[in-house]
Order: structure tokens, then C-alpha cells, then sequence
């Protein structure tokens, strides 16, 4: 049986959700599904539900504790910046183990305010934080041991030493600590984290192992973005966890197709051109084939891109330039008709 884990954070309850049910109820009662006095009995059910047992709004508590943990972290990144020598290894080590702690604890705090919808939001950021923090105390502690540390990628007098395999095994435990916090939550905001430490790990990779070439700079973005895909159709799989599984499913297709773009300026990069156009193009069969309105909005996005950009390069001076803008609007809309259809779907599928 798959394992979904504790539900996420659930949409604030608005009087268009008991519009909702009352539509349901109506059309299940003209379809003969139930009779008038079970529609009755289900919407009075509904209605005379206690308040602690309905997902609520954001509380006062809950962004008060949130304001302190923005200006703890301003808090902590300045002093980092700014007294990086005098605070030693043990002291940076220390004052970033304390936003890991802190993190931990903002969930906690505010779950005691008894609002499992809080809960599951304080949980969420706090989760983000903790993920976020441990790749950069892991980081710190492979730095200073001096954990693949290379020569001074520039040879002047002073250089600091090359530290990218250091941030690059930081940012691949990061990963995992965010995959597995992904697995227990299944929030849209641990999924923002995961993603950010999947790149971030392969740009580090790509900076330690000095592979410049247009064709390992492409996989070394098509890598992160085939696991994000494998995680998406994986341990975001539910109903309950749809943000985060749409979230994935968008930094699978835009980070890829944005990097087409850019290195096929380079002068062994002239195909990548079309590869982002069928990157973008394979998000709309995928948003199809997984009813999925991420790959929807991140095909939509991508080709706009695409189109405009290959506008620009090639019909900047003629008439060609505004036929391109007229595509892309024509691109928009349809985007638009595609996600009015997907969007009911992926309220439906779990």
C-alpha cells in the first residue's frame, strides 16, 4: 500500500466550498443518486461540524511566528556575512546548526495552537528552513575540513581555494534531508526546497568537475530535472499532495528549456535551439497524459519563452518579429483553454 505520509496543508474553507457541496448535493439528487432527505441530512452533517474539526485560516500566533523566523534568518545571514573569520568553524557551525534547531521548532510552537491547518503550514516552513539550513551547515563543515577542495580556480595572488565540491556534497545532503521531509509532508514549500538543492547540486557539480562543454552542461540540467520528475510520480503521489507534485512537475520542464536556450549561443550548441522548442512541446503531452496544469503552465511558459527568444534572434529587423508576438499570444490563449479543461481534473484526480 503507498505510503502518502501525514496530509499537507489544506485550503482555507470559504463559503464557495459549501457552495460546492451544496451544487453536489443537487446534482447527485437530480441524478437519482440520493433523495432530498439525504442531501439534507449531509449538508446539515457538514454544516454542524465543530470549527476544530474544519481546516482553518492563518492565525495571528501563526505570522508572528513567522515574522520571527524571517528576522531570525536576516539575523543570522548578517552575522555570517559579516563576522565570518571571527566566528571560527565552531561558531559558523554553531549559528547555522541554530537555524536547523530554530526551523524544528517554529513547527512546533505554532502546533500548539491546536489548528492542524497551522500545524501542517508551520511544519511545512519550518521543514523548508531545516532543509535549506542543513545543506549549508553540511556545506560549512565539509569546507572547513577541507572536503574536495581544489586549487584557486584563478591563479592571483590571495585566491581562495575552489570549494565547489565541498558546497556540492553539502547541497546533495541537503537533497536528500528535503526528499525525505517531502516523503512525511508532501508540501508545495519542502518541494520549492528540494528543487533548489537538486540544481544547486548539479551546478556545483559542473563548477568541481570543470565540464564546460555544451552537451555536459545540458545532461547536468536534464539530471535533476528526470529525478524531480521520478519524485513527482512517486512520494507526491495524492490527492492531498497535489501542489507539491505540481510544483516538481513545473521545475521539470523550465530550468531544462531555459538552459537550451542559453547555451545554444555557444558555437557547438546550434541544435539546442530545437530541443528546448520539444521540451516545451513535451510538457503539453505530459500535461495531457497526467492531466498535470504544472507541465501545463511550465509548457505554456517555455514556449512563450522559446518563441519570443527565436523571434528576437532571427526576426528582430523584419516582419517575421511581430508574427512571432502574434504566435506567442495565440500560444497564451490556447495555454489558457488547455488549463480551463486540466484545472477540473486535477481537482478530481488524486
Amino acid at each position: 500500500m503507498e505510503n502518502t505520509g501525514p496530509p499537507p496543508e489544506g485550503p482555507t474553507p470559504t463559503n464557495s466550498e459549501e457552495e460546492r457541496l451544496r451544487n453536489r448535493l443537487a446534482a447527485w439528487q437530480a441524478a437519482g443518486v440520493i433523495d432530498a432527505a439525504t442531501a439534507a441530512r449531509i449538508e446539515a452533517f457538514e454544516a454542524g461540524r465543530p470549527a476544530t474539526d474544519r481546516p482553518a485560516g492563518i492565525s495571528v500566533s501563526e505570522v508572528i511566528a513567522y515574522i520571527g523566523a524571517v528576522v531570525l534568518l536576516v539575523g543570522v545571514g548578517f552575522l555570517y556575512g559579516t563576522q565570518y573569520q571571527t566566528l571560527g568553524s565552531a561558531g559558523r557551525l554553531a549559528l547555522i546548526g541554530l537555524v536547523v534547531v530554530a526551523g524544528e521548532a517554529a513547527g512546533l510552537l505554532v502546533r500548539q495552537v491546536g489548528n492542524a491547518g497551522a500545524a501542517r503550514r508551520a511544519r511545512a516552513a519550518g521543514w523548508t528552513v531545516v532543509a535549506v539550513a542543513a545543506a549549508f551547515w553540511f556545506s560549512e563543515v565539509f569546507v572547513d575540513a577541507s572536503v574536495l577542495t581544489q586549487a584557486p580556480a584563478y591563479d592571483y595572488p590571495g585566491a581562495p581555494p575552489d570549494t565547489s565540491g565541498s558546497n556540492m556534497l553539502g547541497a546533495g545532503i541537503g537533497f536528500v534531508i528535503a526528499t525525505f521531509l517531502l516523503w512525511r509532508a508532501g508540501s508545495g514549500l519542502v518541494a520549492v526546497a528540494a528543487i533548489a538543492l537538486a540544481y544547486s547540486t548539479a551546478g556545483q557539480f559542473i563548477v568541481y568537475t570543470h565540464t564546460m562543454s555544451t552537451a555536459s552542461l545540458e545532461v547536468s540540467v536534464a539530471v535533476p530535472a528526470v529525478i524531480l520528475a521520478l519524485l513527482s510520480e512517486s512520494i507526491t503521489r495524492g490527492h492531498e499532495r497535489r501542489w507539491a507534485r505540481e510544483i516538481l512537475r513545473f521545475a521539470v520542464v523550465l530550468p531544462p528549456t531555459i538552459s537550451a536556450l542559453a547555451l545554444s549561443f555557444n558555437t557547438d550548441g546550434g541544435d539546442l535551439e530545437y530541443i528546448a522548442a520539444m521540451f516545451a512541446l513535451a510538457a503539453f503531452g505530459l500535461a495531457l497524459a497526467r492531466s498535470s496544469a504544472g507541465y501545463a503552465i511550465a509548457g505554456g511558459v517555455a514556449l512563450f519563452i522559446v518563441v519570443n527568444e527565436v523571434g528576437f534572434r532571427h526576426f528582430a529587423q523584419s516582419l517575421g518579429f511581430p508574427v512571432v508576438l502574434i504566435v506567442s499570444g495565440i500560444t497564451l490563449f490556447a495555454v489558457a483553454g488547455g488549463l480551463v479543461r486540466l484545472l477540473p481534473r486535477l481537482r478530481r484526480r488524486g
